[in-house]
């Protein structure tokens, strides 16, 4: 008895085991790739073939370097065919009735927030974006110019306090970026102070921006795992559901807020602040609306509001926090740079400078390109074919229901798009500043995204970053800390930061 069903229970998981290995970790069709190993994918395999790095920047520069422009990687369980030509990128931007947005963003980041534009596809996404996306609009981010200026200053004097010792090497310019940039959404987006540039923020840090962190941290996570893991580790995970029911609770009395003030008010305050206009959006009868078909809805319900404002932090204050610090670190490494930047700021003598200054400086621009190019806070997007469908340049043909992500990384690394004045592995601005022959396509330069679902915020994201670190250059020479604790390298999550970063701030 107990062999008969010691081998069914052998038998039933043999079963389980050849289905998974088949369907999740294994290579399909004529694209080339490295056979994937169980569970691990194809991580495993490259760093043993890359000793010594191993970083997913480094396996899809290796990949591209093997299989070509187009090639299957397998992240874990997850099955990506990889593009790396331009033309096919362009082709799938363009297409968005084959190519919508990628299931792992539909899938896993809908667990934790199920109705932020991010995640959603089709008509609910016409809906929610037809809100959202003005939100983002050049008249609209400029009212926030002096309230980024402004947190940019209250950092510079907590440094003044903190950074006394201009030889002292700090290793915590990853943290004081984060908190920057969260202080500043806290301000732009729901006229809120997180209180993250206070002096003492540190160590005693308000609630609410501890429920974001916490809450950014499962959602980074949440975007590299299986779908069916991810669900049960969101429900598992208490200390991440309790910061989402304390942010949800501050976001439902801000909602109130609003509701509860003048007309006047409210009319000035959709100025400053994106809840503040999102208010207006609110469906009067949310159950009549939601009976509706989806064609048929009009405005948002509360919970769709609230998701719309965790999705705003998610994509925006992680992005450009870590563009601003590796920002600060190509800075310690290029003297030469950095003091070029000052000299283009020094007219202006430390005073605020306004948004027709900002736009007037054209090496700090360059300095932002390079930026973006050589280290952009996302590695790729990823998009899921709702069809079959052929790529023009390379010739393979794609199912539906496949994934494709294109390498962002690869292409700004890429010879065939960029002038060879200079090294595409190194950090070189002027690569933009004399391009007078217009040898580099910019079309490769895709921080950002492309197409219909390229990101909303990405205006206010140069705005904030190039603000930043002019008000930053405007005062402060940031020094290298040596290459024990200097060393870049990547740290990769939902995005691109660097591994180690240590340097010295001198104020001017």
């Amino acid at each position: 008895m107990f062999s008969v069903t010691f081998a069914i229970v052998l038998l039933f998981f043999s079963i389980v085991y050849y289905y998974f290995k088949s369907k999740y970790f294994t290579l399909h069709g004529p694209i080339p790739g490295i056979p994937p190993h169980f569970m691990f994918g194809n991580l495993l395999h490259c760093a043993f073939l890359l000793p010594g790095a191993g970083s997913i920047p480094d396996v899809l520069l290796y990949m591209r370097e093997r299989f070509g422009d187009v090639y299957q990687l397998w992240l874990g369980s997850k099955r990506m065919i990889m593009i790396n030509c331009l033309e096919d990128a362009q082709h799938i931007f363009s297409h968005r009735l084959i190519y919508d947005q990628g299931d792992v963003f539909t899938k896993n980041l809908k667990i934790i927030n199920p109705h932020g534009v991010i995640c959603l596809k089709g008509a609910e996404f016409k809906r929610h974006a037809s809100f959202t996306a003005p939100l983002f609009r050049r008249a609209k981010i400029l009212v926030h110019f002096n309230t980024i200026t402004e947190c940019t200053d209250k950092l510079l004097d907590r440094w003044r306090t903190q950074y006394k010792d201009s030889n002292e090497v700090h290793l915590d310019m990853i943290e004081q970026s984060q908190q920057l940039l969260l202080g500043i959404f806290g301000f732009i987006a729901f006229d809120y102070d997180l209180q993250t540039l206070e002096e003492n923020s540190g160590n005693n840090k308000h609630e609410l921006t501890e429920a974001f962190h916490s809450f950014l941290n499962t959602m980074q996570i949440v975007l590299q795992l299986p779908t069916f893991v991810a669900r049960i580790f969101w429900f598992l995970n208490f200390k991440a559901r309790r910061a989402r029911t304390i942010i949800d609770r501050y976001v439902n009395d801000m909602i109130e807020h609003e509701l509860n003030s003048s007309s006047e008010m409210r009319s000035e305050r959709k100025r400053i602040s994106f809840i503040a206009s999102l208010v207006t959006s609110l469906q009067a009868d949310e159950k009549a609306e939601a009976a509706k078909p989806e064609e048929e809805k009009k405005g948002l319900s509360r919970v769709e509001v609230m998701n719309e404002m965790i999705g705003f932090l998610g994509a925006g204050y992680g992005t450009t926090s870590t563009s601003l610090i590796w920002f600060i670190y190509f800075m310690s490494k290029n003297p030469q740079i950095q003091n070029q930047i000052k000299k283009e700021l020094a007219e202006y003598n430390g005073q605020r400078i306004s948004h027709e200054q900002l736009d007037s400086l054209v090496y700090l621009e360059c300095v932002l390109r390079e930026l973006l190019r050589l280290v952009g806070p996302a590695l790729g997007t990823i998009r899921t074919l709702i069809t079959d469908d052929k790529l023009p340049a390379s010739g393979f043909e794609l199912k539906k229901g496949e994934s494709v992500m294109i390498s962002f990384y690869a292409l700004a690394r890429d010879k065939r798009y960029w002038s060879d004045l200079y090294d595409l592995n190194e950090f070189h601005p002027e690569r933009f500043l004399y391009d007078t022959e217009h040898k580099n396509n910019l079309s490769a330069l895709m921080a950002f995204g492309g197409g219909h679902r390229q990101c909303m915020g990405q205006d206010l994201a140069r705005l904030e970053l190039k603000l930043i670190c002019a008000r930053l250059m405007q005062f402060v020479s940031f020094g290298d800390g040596g290459n024990e604790v200097n060393s870049g390298g990547y740290n990769v999550t939902n995005v691109n930061k660097p591994k180690k970063i240590g340097v010295t701030v001198r104020f001017d």
